[in-house]
């Protein structure tokens, strides 16, 4: 069972922040193996018009180049939201040990409401976690008050 650390939540929330400051979406994500930060990322879809360039996408895609593998077998995914269907699968493919996640889809969507912004999904990551193989363990919402906050 996963043991959810707020030092490394702390380091996703840094990440959502500055892409907040970039312009982009409020969402930051870690990879951590063995208790060290493999990589971090934050999200680039509006600098690199890119609609797939999600902070977990490029956060396992930066810890897959520093490892120089495909597999991310024993590492954690720290995230300041809950992945969307796209980012669960990623984590799946990359063969990630779990998910540590802060505010949830369902806060996204209550937030998009308040917003008028047109909803795009509401199927939760472990929806495919737990259905994916290797099984990836999950873990949230994890400091959701200070995830909620990023929107």
């Amino acid at each position: 069972m996963l043991k959810p650390e707020e030092k490394f939540m702390k380091l996703a929330i840094e990440e959502a922040i500055r892409s907040q400051a970039e312009g982009e979406y409020s969402v930051g994500a870690i990879i951590v193996k063995d208790g060290e930060v493999i990589a971090k990322a934050g999200v680039y879809i509006n600098r690199d018009q890119d609609p797939t360039s999600h902070a977990e996408v490029n956060v396992i895609r930066e810890a897959s180049r520093k490892l120089n593998s495909k597999s991310l077998e024993g590492c954690i995914l720290y995230t300041t939201h809950e992945p969307c269907p796209m980012c669960a699968g990623a984590a799946v493919w990359s063969k990630l040990k779990g998910v540590v996640y802060g505010a949830t889809i369902a806060d996204m969507n209550e937030d998009r409401i308040k917003k008028r912004v047109r909803k795009v999904n509401d199927i939760p990551a472990s929806e495919i976690l737990l259905h994916g193989e290797p099984q990836v363990e999950i873990t949230g919402p994890f400091m959701r008050k200070e995830c909620v906050k990023l929107f």
